[in-house]
């Protein structure tokens, strides 16, 4: 990459773990029409696009990451990742396969490893497998992610919610995380954490049908109850 160019991707991660998406996309924008040949800033791009729930640019992007640099295991796992979120599947499993031919000590084999344990529902497994992933990368907020939803259902709730919490704070662009902690954040009763958390995804996404349930639900406990006047 140019100094120019590697300026704008730095710049842009720094937006993007501050929460200021727009800067963020931005800038990742501009380092793509830049970079010519170099598939980094369209990985960071495509990452960001699927972070905000808009697969199909990411697909495009990765795609093109994926042409520029074919044997890259992350560019290849990203795209697996929003195939998978298309409903994509065959492409996805390739995609996958791919990643994990390439790097197959990587966090991201592991992740993958846990994450069709999981679906089998071998929970302990998983829970292991994704433990693996995150020694490897302990600030991945996929892996984080994973595991404390994973270790949510295992009743492992403490260990959960500072994994869940991780995720945010690392990766505060992505409303589904958000969502996820919100949603912890009420069945602790902690209605005003959970209302905070629910506007900033409300803010990243202001379409997603799941946000509008879950803000549904908190006001419903956080009404105060009626009273009712006394006939005279």
């Amino acid at each position: 990459m140019t100094p120019g160019v590697e300026r704008l991707v730095r710049s842009g991660r720094q937006a993007e773990i501050e929460g200021n998406l727009r800067d963020a996309l931005v800038r990742f924008e501009a380092a793509a029409k830049l970079a010519g040949d170099d598939a980094l800033p369209r990985l960071r791009l495509g990452t960001l696009c699927h972070r905000m729930g808009d697969y199909s640019r990411a697909r495009e992007t990765l795609q093109e990451a994926t042409r520029l640099d074919p044997d890259n295991a992350e560019v290849a796992f990203r795209l697996g990742l929003t195939c998978d979120a298309l409903g994509d599947r065959d492409v996805a499993r390739a995609a996958f396969a791919r990643a994990m031919m390439l790097a197959p000590s990587a966090w991201q084999t592991w992740f993958l490893i846990g994450r069709d344990h999981r679906q089998l529902g071998h929970a302990e497994v998983a829970r292991l497998a994704y433990r693996r992933a995150l020694d490897a990368a302990p600030d991945e907020p996929e892996i984080l992610f994973e595991q404390g939803t994973l270790l949510w259902e295992m009743d492992m709730r403490d260990d959960a919610f500072a994994l869940l919490e991780r995720a945010v704070r690392i990766c505060p662009v992505d409303p589904g995380y958000t969502l996820q902690l919100a949603l912890a954040e009420m069945e602790r009763d902690n209605l005003t954490a959970a209302r905070r958390l629910l506007t900033t995804a409300k803010h990243l996404a202001p379409a997603e049908r799941r946000i509008d349930v879950a803000l549904q639900e908190l006001a419903s406990r956080t009404k105060a109850p009626r009273r009712h006047k006394r006939a005279a």
